[in-house]
């Protein structure tokens, strides 16, 4: 019996230390630890980050690394963003009825007032019937003749991911340049190749209520995407109908003989795309908005949940879609023009069911202390190789700021503003993982970002996780995905201290490791993940470039940290040994505030990546100097097979005048051809700009006549012995100086030249093609890009 008992004992025993150490390994708290070799002792977020060769302690005397708020917040806050679905539309009503009531009840001093959004012209359809209803479909139509010479190298977007193709207003197939162009709102598609073939095709004249029209084109397809404002009044109490993302999918097999695949559109705004193989995705999104607080809320009774409830008709809230494909069916083909019936049928419904909708909705105490604001977002997929299959929806009530794309996976980042730290709640686990995935035990008062990851298949979406992280990240390339599916995040903040921090994740969005406090009171200016190495800058007023090793993701190192003055925006891979940037030099105003100078270009070479080193550098002039490539990446056109890079810029050269230190002697706009080569220096090879110089000086001696007779006013004696002198216009400008230019002259009008701004750069062999808003102007490479040829847009 004794034995028995004893053996029962054991068991028990055994289980309870089971769990004993279970709840060890996966409880939320911090564990202190200290490095074996280096003795160095930082805090852990939980027991099971803390790496085998490190021993655990009570705590660290002196040493603190964790840079997020260390005062333990009065309430545990449930952060817990696994999404949910709504199980009916009663129950869409029901969580955004206690949303809008607990918004009240937590903030009853904000009036807001918001429109809820809805579709807008339901019956824009319907009566497609004249031609002034084709607005969308209007083309203007010039001959071509055919060739049969094929480009061998040509100019695609400067993309953050291979194989995954990002909107832009130019884009070319080799033989075609497809450019859209913003004077006149006309979509231009000129025959580019040969170049002594050059003129335009085709011009697709687009509606002046289309904002911020973008491109993307595969092979016979053009697809069209931009944000729509209707000219009607859709609008009342609680529903907004008027803007919605509008796509356009051009059948261009005979570039003669345009044909419209598809006509889609779908509530609410563009804000991002992307596109792979034959498929575009779309993101449309609309904030969460809800009418006056008073309107619902009577301070004797309190909330009135009868109007509330009769108001609100939620499957009105819910995002409706047109879709016009093509069919062969009789009885489905609906669009009449001119009394005449074409292949195309033309439908509208909503963009999902109440229960398909997807939603992050925190508890109560959350909102209260993040001010969670969802919004819808629609994510729309098209499928441009089969015009008659129906573009497929999927939506979300959360929000959306930036998004991170790979050929796999779909990455959604949304803003949680926190006025107060709070902490993660402390599970005790007995499966690993733990459900609670927590990236900090401790979130710091301020932005913090949740992460929504998203499997993409074709046109088959499946929502994998969610997690949050402490702060915001800085754009689309502070995030990576690398070849074991893990997610790689760089955040910072601004307020009150200033730090970078990494944080890497497993593919539930699980916390693999973090690295945290990176350069302190440093501001967090651009990066770039290459393989298994960062590349991050920050700026203060000395520019830390560090290379960050990521190739164990259980351990992230700092490798090194390469010092110089300025800071970079964008860093562009080389080869596996160099490294490009494009930097700002900057300089200290009159008011003591730090302002951008002018344009650096510089090569790294980092094949021994323990030892970088700046191999060559190019200055390119002053004085407010900048390239459109520091602020959109996507202009970066790099031709690696011959290592030259074309960059759109504007460049001042200074008067050095001491009494205006504003003003500027020179300027050029237009593009640089530079040659990087890694085993000579930077070159210039070329300026290249679309303005005619020609009549310029005859403009600036006509400009300066008008000063000719200028002549200062003479004082005159008053009565009382006192003089006065009558005010008069004495001021001539300095461009009309005899010893000035007429490139001072450009300085001061420069913006009569807009329309001949170089917005573009496309190369196509060995021709140069750039692009304003007036004309394509193409440049032989091989001749010193001389001019060859222009085509004219108009």
């Amino acid at each position: 019996m004794k034995k028995i008992i004893f053996s029962t004992l054991a068991i028990l025993s055994f289980f309870t230390l089971s769990q004993v150490n279970a709840a060890d390994t996966c409880i939320q708290v911090i564990q202190p630890a200290i490095n074996d070799s280096t003795k160095e002792c930082k805090e852990f977020s939980t027991p099971c980050d803390v790496p085998t060769w490190w021993t655990k302690t009570d705590s660290c005397s002196t040493t603190d690394t964790q840079i997020i708020d260390k005062e333990t917040p009065k309430k545990v806050i449930n952060t817990n963003f696994e999404v949910k679905t709504f199980a009916s539309c009663n129950d869409m009503k029901k969580v955004i009825k206690d949303y809008v009531k607990n918004n009240y009840n937590f903030f009853p001093s904000f009036p807001y007032y918001r429109w809820w959004p809805v579709m807008l012209e339901d019956a824009l359809w319907s009566n497609l019937t004249t031609d002034s209803a084709v607005w969308w479909a209007r083309i203007n139509e010039v001959k071509s003749a055919n060739t049969k010479e094929v480009a061998q190298n040509f100019s695609e977007t400067n993309s953050q991911v291979e194989n995954v193709d990002e909107p832009e207003i130019v884009k070319t197939d080799w033989k075609y340049i497809y450019y859209y162009n913003s004077k006149d709102q006309k979509i231009y598609i000129t025959e580019a190749f040969p170049a002594i073939n050059a003129k335009i095709v085709k011009k697709i004249a687009l509606p002046t209520y289309f904002v911020d029209p973008k491109i993307f084109i595969n092979w016979t397809k053009l697809t069209i995407i931009a944000t729509k404002y209707s000219q009607k009044d859709y609008s009342y109490f609680w529903y907004n109908r008027d803007v919605k993302t509008v796509v356009i999918v051009y059948d261009m097999s005979d570039i003669n003989n345009l044909k419209i695949d598809r006509f889609y559109q779908v509530d609410w705004s563009s804000i991002e795309s992307r596109k792979i193989g034959n498929y575009v995705y779309i993101i449309s999104k609309s904030n969460f908005q809800m009418p006056y607080w008073i309107y619902y809320w009577n301070t004797i009774k309190g909330f009135d949940e009868s109007k509330f409830d009769k108001e609100l008709n939620v499957e009105k809230t819910i995002p409706e879609k047109s879709d016009m494909t093509k069919t062969s069916d009789n009885s489905k083909k609906n669009v009449k023009l001119n009394w005449k019936t074409y292949d195309y049928n033309i439908s509208t419904w909503n963009a999902s069911d109440c229960s398909d909708i997807e939603y992050i909705m925190p508890d109560e105490e959350t909102i209260k202390q993040n001010k969670f604001s969802p919004s819808i977002v629609t994510l729309s997929i098209i499928d441009t190789s089969d015009a008659t299959k129906k573009v497929k929806t999927k939506l979300f009530f959360w929000d959306v700021s930036n998004i991170y794309m790979s050929e796999k996976n779909l990455y959604i980042t949304s803003d949680m503003y926190t006025n107060e730290a709070y902490s993660c709640p402390a599970i005790m686990c007995f499966t690993t993982p733990c459900p609670q995935r927590c990236v900090s035990s401790v979130f710091p008062a301020g932005s913090n970002t949740i992460i929504h990851k998203i499997a993409i298949n074709k046109d088959t979406t499946t929502y994998k996780s969610s997690t949050i992280v402490p702060w915001s990240p800085l754009n689309q390339y502070s995030m990576d995905e690398d070849s074991k599916w893990e997610f790689r995040i760089l955040t910072s903040t601004y307020y009150p201290d200033r730090y970078t921090n990494l944080y890497i994740l497993w593919n539930d969005l699980s916390l693999v490791w973090k690295l945290e406090n990176i350069e302190k009171w440093e501001d967090y200016k651009s990066n770039r993940f290459i393989w298994d190495k960062l590349f991050l800058v920050t700026f203060k007023q000395i520019d830390p470039l560090f290379a960050i090793d990521l190739s164990d993701s259980t351990n992230p190192k700092i490798l090194w940290e390469l010092k110089m003055p300025w800071y970079s925006t964008y860093l562009h891979p080389y080869d596996e040994n160099h490294l490009i940037g494009l930097w700002y030099a900057t300089k200290e105003n009159q008011w003591g505030w730090t302002q951008n100078d002018w344009v650096k270009v510089d090569l790294y070479d980092i094949s021994d990546f323990k030892n970088p080193k700046i191999t060559s550098s190019l200055k390119l002039w002053d004085n407010y100097s900048s390239a459109d490539a520091l602020n959109d990446p996507r202009l970066f056109v790099w031709d690696k097979s011959t290592k030259m890079l074309y960059l759109t810029a504007t460049l001042y050269t200074s008067a050095n005048d001491k009494d205006n230190l504003y003003r500027n002697s020179d300027i050029f706009q237009g593009t640089l051809a530079l040659n990087i080569d890694s085993n000579t220096w930077i070159k210039e090879k070329a300026r290249i700009t679309n303005i005619d110089m020609t009549w310029l000086e005859e403009a600036r001696q006509k400009e300066c006549k008008q000063y000719a007779n200028v002549v200062k006013p003479a004082c005159v004696k008053v009565i009382g012995w006192w003089e006065y002198c009558p005010a008069g216009n004495t001021y001539v400008p300095t461009y009309c100086y005899e010893w000035s230019t007429t490139w001072e002259y450009l300085v001061n009008t420069i913006w009569n030249q807009n329309d001949n701004f170089i917005l573009r750069n496309i190369f196509i062999d060995n021709n140069l093609y750039t692009i304003s808003n007036n004309k394509i102007q193409i440049n032989d490479i091989k001749d010193s890009y001389k001019q060859i040829w222009q085509i004219d847009l108009k």
